[in-house]
């Protein structure tokens, strides 16, 4: 299975998952870095961002990052991904020097 695919299969399995997936220019943030995109909460729904200029890579790990926040005992995954999801690393949004938050904690929930 070639990544394209593995991509896609993650993505349906992240839409099954209840994640409005979105393909949006992620602006960089000096602090941060070269960010290719992220999870988060947008009024109570669970949205993965990806820049559509992100690489096939990067997107697999954000698809990957979200979809390992779920519980997925009990869900039928293909062995091939769910080998990747076990090798994927939990995800820690990164914390600044000035920021009280813990370094473990879930995604922000953002209101517009």
């Amino acid at each position: 299975m070639d990544d394209r695919q593995i991509a896609d299969f993650l993505e349906e399995l992240a839409e099954s998952l209840s994640f409005q997936i979105r393909y949006e220019p992620v602006r960089l943030d000096e602090e941060l870095g070269n960010r290719p995109g992220g999870v988060c909460l947008l009024k109570g729904q669970r949205l993965i961002i990806i820049d559509p200029q992100a690489s096939l890579k990067d997107r697999i790990r954000i698809l990957s990052q979200g979809i390992k926040q779920c519980d997925l005992n009990g869900i039928y995954i293909r062995p091939v991904l769910r080998e990747l999801l076990e090798a994927t690393p939990e995800h820690k949004p990164p914390v600044s020097g000035n920021d009280d938050r813990e370094s473990d904690e879930k995604p922000i929930d953002v209101e517009r």
